[in-house]
């Protein structure tokens, strides 16, 4: 797995910014996950990720450490 995660992974620039599109994006992708799961415990999770997300895709900003 850290193979994997190895060549996936890009280290973060010095300044320790990402760009927030490619993350909103990156993330997007997480609360389907929880489906996976099958159980309601995680509907909560779910719904806060995909609530953040939201409120900060249309901008791509309000995130704060990310540019």
């Amino acid at each position: 797995m850290a193979l994997l995660a190895e060549h996936l992974l890009k280290p973060l620039p010095a300044d320790k910014q990402i760009e927030t599109g490619p993350f909103l994006e990156a993330v997007s992708h997480l609360p389907p996950f929880f489906d996976c799961l099958g159980s309601p415990v995680f509907t909560p999770i779910k719904a806060d990720i995909s609530g953040n997300i939201t409120t900060r895709k249309p901008g791509l900003g309000g995130v704060e450490g990310l540019t």
